[in-house]
């Protein structure tokens, strides 16, 4: 029987662990008062002030927001920021909306600080980041009245999570560090840490379901989907880690809703109150959206493959690691369209594998290009860049009459290929275009890795 007392001591020491972890970047808060400082030394000079705002001085990231606002309601400093930012009025308190956000960048930018504004911030974002998700978990253990029934019936599960969030969060910090991520790419770092923040959000959402509930049976289906998500964790962490390298671009992207762990949950939920299942795996199975996870599992494991055996043959990889096939790599295994819009950023997913990051119009999978593929190869790829560039992200009434027709008719024919007679209205369709897609991706990757292997 396990000690409820040991695994609270075991879920300390890896909340401690991932303290340790994030120790070095709380020294921003310093580089983000010095800097604060020197704002505000630059901005008094201007006006021959030589008053220093104590409540910059005392700046932390948690007040940071309170300081800077308290800063321009002292006088003194109105009156040196109106003066170097040519605003008038100034013998009334600074609005801070009317302060042109334009040359507020420029005054920083002239005044040559030794660390940017931008990356000091982006810095802070991963410590926030951390803190919110390590205030949960602390959270999830904390006693309260319901103490004696937290310890029965979620604290295994807790421990359990917090092992694979720890675990998935320390591989993944190690990776940053090796590429220098937390330091020079901080917001690329925060980026890829997302599926880590929500794991945390269904853990934590997870347990309350599970403390409320009264029925045994949806009990054991939330318990289930805990274990399934720690191990998809893990999974998606390993295969993000095989590829992360030195970003090669600078653009990060908007994170994308990754709602699978919480459909999957609701599968399960609905499965195990309409049937009578004991066998796990087999309850496990009748999840569509394990299935798809699955196949997006494994259309990333191919791509780490075919770059792998091309690289082995000191050939160029064929799917570059650019910042956006990163943020595939974290989002793709949990992104489920249920709707057009969501549909959209999956799209776009495949669109940055194997459009973008295979060469855009010199695709380096194409035999003219190095590659072991013809264009007639290539049908999967095709319909997903019409999907995108004439439905999805751009407008098919866009253009001449005649353009227009043709586009509506090539939409037509890709919908027919993925086994759509029509175009998709429900959640039904776009999931099943969903699952279609990927395993088109599959069967494309394989294709792939097939000839590259038969060609050395």
């Amino acid at each position: 029987m396990n000690d409820p007392l040991k695994q609270y001591q075991d879920l300390m020491k890896s909340i401690e662990q991932i303290g340790k972890l994030i120790k070095p970047y709380h020294q921003i808060q310093e580089m983000v008062r010095l800097n604060a400082l020197e704002i505000n030394k630059k901005f008094a000079a201007a006006a021959g002030i030589s008053q220093v705002n104590p409540a910059i001085a005392a700046i932390g990231v948690s007040n940071i927001g309170k300081a800077i606002t308290d800063a321009v309601k002292i006088p003194e400093v109105d009156k040196a920021i109106t003066t170097g930012l040519g605003i008038p009025n100034i013998n009334q308190a600074i609005n801070l909306e009317k302060i042109s956000l334009r040359k507020i960048a420029e005054e920083i930018q002239e005044s040559q600080l030794p660390l940017s504004q931008s990356t000091a911030f982006e810095r802070l974002k991963i410590v926030e980041v951390f803190k919110q998700q390590t205030d949960i978990w602390q959270k999830l253990i904390q006693p309260n009245e319901k103490a004696a029934r937290l310890i029965e019936l979620t604290m295994p599960q807790i421990r359990e999570a917090s092992v694979a969030w720890h675990s998935s969060l320390t591989q993944t910090i190690n990776r940053f560090q090796e590429f220098k991520l937390l330091t020079e790419k901080p917001n690329l770092a925060a980026r890829l840490l997302e599926n880590s923040r929500v794991y945390t959000g269904f853990v934590e959402s997870t347990i309350q379901r599970i403390e409320q509930t009264e029925n045994q049976k949806r009990a054991r289906a939330l318990r289930i989907s805990l274990r399934l998500a720690e191990v998809q964790l893990i999974t998606t962490t390993e295969a993000l880690s095989s590829i992360i390298t030195a970003p090669i671009d600078d653009e990060v992207s908007d994170t994308r809703p990754l709602d699978l762990p919480i459909i999957q949950q609701d599968e399960l939920i609905a499965v195990v109150e309409s049937e009578d299942i004991e066998d796990e795996t087999a309850l496990i199975e009748l999840s569509p959206a394990v299935h798809v996870y699955t196949l997006s599992r494994q259309v990333l494991l191919l791509i780490t493959q075919c770059n792998e055996v091309v690289k082995v043959g000191e050939k160029p990889e064929i799917f570059k690691p650019t910042n956006k096939l990163l943020e595939v790599f974290t989002d793709l295994p949990w992104l489920l369209p249920a709707s057009k819009q969501r549909f959209a950023d999956f799209i776009d997913c495949l669109y940055f594998i194997f459009y973008e990051g295979a060469g855009k119009d010199k695709l380096r999978f194409l035999k003219e290009h190095g590659g072991v593929l013809e264009p007639g190869d290539c049908d999967l790829i095709w319909c997903i860049k019409h999907l995108r560039n004439k439905w999805l992200r751009h407008d098919a009434d866009h253009g001449k009459e005649a353009d227009i027709r043709k586009s509506w008719k090539e939409l037509s024919a890709k919908f027919s290929w993925l086994g759509l007679q029509h175009a998709p209205l429900s959640q039904e369709h776009f999931r099943y275009l969903h699952c279609r897609l990927l395993k088109e991706a599959d069967a494309f990757l394989q294709k792939i890795l097939e000839k590259l292997i038969k060609s050395e």
